[in-house]
């Protein structure tokens, strides 16, 4: 009992060890507010400043060793992730040029610039800004009290943070952070990191110190220390030239360099090396308390530590929910004049302009109604289009309702609507009492099938490649990918405003929905993923550029969509190994081979399960018949 207390003793002490030094602080140095109600600035960041990293130069110049993870209140999915890492995963394209997240920004080499933004006619501070010469890391602290963006929103390596002065300390709150890195041997950071960190000045130091809480990977939060010298000019260099090409040749596209469960190399090195027992770097929490020695004793097989542990149910997502509960759709501009509706189930695209509204995808069909007065308030033509990315009813249950409210007036007055109008809208005979309907003829067949309403059948089909159309000063290209999550699957890229809309082939919520009954497999989901990749464009050291609206889940860029595809990669990888040694569906599920990702995408109740979706890899990859036990 007396470990016990003293190890929650200390959770509190470094919990609020930062608080307790800003409320300190303003108890001593209390600032007054300046005229207008907001606060007097506590501490002047501007200038020049280098790390002085001191015994952490090994750390944070060349790097830490694999399995040199104590110190950090790394869960189980943390530590598994981390020893599944190969080094060689950075010679991959799309992560050789990535943008260092947030908390490990502020632990970088190399120097760094900060400055302040001010109202030009007020003069009231707008917002401070922190520039990091180590891949151009520029972090905006807002000042000027504006709300964080809502869940669905994107995330960016150096995420959104608003700051507030208590007493002589800045105080920063950080969200929508993309997933990084804690350290370069493999320590992970997930995109539901939140950080909280305080700057203090003393004369020509800096310190700044971090507290990073995620769920996904860390059992408690992250405390962590650095500090800065104030340099008296500007060193001249503050660029980092990076584009990604190719390192290793003749790598097949879907391979992401990893280790399997239990099977990191170097997984005992560190501890041998430095002659420490097998469990002390890698037990995660309790590495950072004085009981560990007793902690280190009661484990009898620190092998166990290597691989998930047995008997286990999976474990659940931990991810805050991106989409909104509140029977409302809330409209999320992406860029020129497309704009993404939440709400409704699945994500809605629509883009305006000139022309009718081209619509991609309508939801589930709870909300069609909002979803059409959604869409008025964005353009007052007519919905003219409609295009669907499969068959599924979170994409389609909308159909019906939001293509009564449209019409095509390109259709009237044609040749061909003169001769046969019902051959040429498919079911509907007047096309200004109905938007036309476009998708794979694999999505008409299904529904079809399943006997869905007339009215929400898509009638204008393709089956090969792509179908392309130029609408409102864009050009606008579906293309078709084969055998992903179903076989009538489509992506839908805006060419001009460099927007994709994946589908369910992408999401930030779930494992993908891999329906092998209708067509879908795991091979043609990574084909798909590989295929948005074939598309995307970085704007900046891994992010911005093309952005990928996922099925499910927040706006999101090329680097989402690469961690999805290396995950689902991975987890092809293990199944595979335990199939071909002879493995049984109930083996491989028993084998916990997700259980670095479960914190992430887990379920085990609703309608997609994670034994589901290893259920569906395994299936495929056993050449599409039924898995048997």
């Amino acid at each position: 009992m007396r470990g016990a207390l003293t190890e929650n003793a200390m959770k509190q002490l470094r919990a609020v060890m930062c608080v307790c030094v800003a409320l300190l602080s303003a108890t001593l140095f209390g600032q007054q507010p300046a005229p207008g109600g907001q606060p007097a600035p506590a501490i002047d960041m501007s200038g020049y400043w280098t790390p002085v990293m001191h015994e952490d130069a090994f750390e944070r110049g060349a790097g830490n060793e694999i399995a040199d993870y104590g110190g950090f209140a790394l869960n189980e999915a943390g530590r598994l992730w981390a020893l599944s890492y190969d080094p060689s995963r950075v010679t991959l394209r799309p992560h050789q040029c990535e943008g260092y997240v947030a908390p490990y920004q502020m632990r970088s080499t190399g120097n760094f610039r900060m400055w302040e933004e001010r109202d030009s006619r007020t003069q009231r501070l707008v917002a401070i800004h922190v520039y990091g010469q180590t891949t151009e890391g520029h972090r905006i602290i807002w000042m000027d009290g504006r709300p964080h963006p809502p869940a669905w929103a994107p995330h960016t390596a150096r995420g959104f943070s608003t700051g507030r002065f208590v007493g002589n300390a800045l105080v920063v709150q950080t969200t929508h952070i993309k997933q990084g890195w804690v350290r370069r041997n493999g320590l992970p950071g997930s995109d539901q990191t939140t950080m909280t960190d305080f700057f203090m000045r003393y004369g020509e130091h800096l310190t700044n110190v971090t507290v990073a809480n995620d769920p996904v990977f860390l059992s408690e939060p992250q405390v962590r220390s650095n500090d800065f010298a104030r340099q008296p000019v500007d060193h001249g260099a503050w660029l980092y030239a990076c584009d990604d090409g190719e390192q290793i040749l003749d790598r097949p596209p879907d391979y992401v360099p990893h280790y399997l469960f239990g099977k990191q190399p170097y997984a005992r090195d560190f501890a041998k090396k430095y002659n420490l027992p097998l469990a002390a770097s890698v037990i995660g929490a309790p590495s950072m308390y004085p009981d560990l020695p007793a902690r280190l004793r009661a484990l009898t097989n620190p092998e166990t530590l290597f691989s998930p542990a047995s008997g286990r149910p999976s474990e659940t997502s931990r991810a805050v929910d991106p989409e909104p509960r509140d029977g409302q759709i809330h409209i999320f501009p992406i860029r020129n004049n497309v704009h993404m509706l939440v709400g409704d189930g699945a994500n809605i695209v629509v883009q305006t302009g000139e022309q009718g509204a081209f619509v991609v995808d309508t939801g589930e069909g709870k909300l069609s109604e909002k979803v059409i007065a959604a869409i008025r308030t964005l353009s007052a033509n007519p919905i003219q289009f409609i295009a669907n990315t499969s068959f599924r009813s979170e994409h389609t249950g909308g159909n019906a309702a939001v293509g009564a409210a449209g019409q095509d007036p390109s259709l009237p007055g044609s040749f061909f609507i003169n001769s046969a109008p019902r051959g040429v809208t498919g079911f509907f005979a007047d096309p200004l009492s109905h938007a036309t309907m476009i998708a794979h003829n694999n999505v008409t067949v299904r529904m079809q099938a399943a006997k869905a309403p007339e009215g929400a059948i898509p009638a204008d089909t393709y089956l090969e490649e792509r179908r392309r159309k130029f609408h409102n000063g864009d050009a606008i290209e579906m293309f078709y990918m084969a055998n992903a999550v179903t076989d009538g699957d489509s992506l839908i890229h805006f060419r001009s405003a460099d927007v994709i809309v994946a589908g369910d082939i992408f999401t930030t919520t779930q494992y993908p929905v891999i329906d092998v009954k209708n067509g879908g497999s795991v091979q043609g989901e990574i084909r798909a993923l590989n295929e948005i990749l074939n598309r995307t464009v970085f704007r900046h050291q891994g992010e911005g550029g093309t952005y990928v609206v996922p099925g499910h889940g927040y706006l999101s860029d090329e680097h989402e969509v690469v961690e999805y595809r290396d995950m689902v990669v991975i987890i092809r990888d293990r199944i595979k190994a335990l199939i071909d040694d002879g493995a049984t569906l109930a083996q491989v599920k028993a084998a916990r081979v997700t259980a670095d990702y479960d914190t992430r995408y887990g379920s085990n109740k609703g309608p997609w399960t994670t034994d589901m979706f290893v259920e569906a890899v395994f299936t495929s990859l056993k050449g599409g018949g039924p898995a048997t036990n």
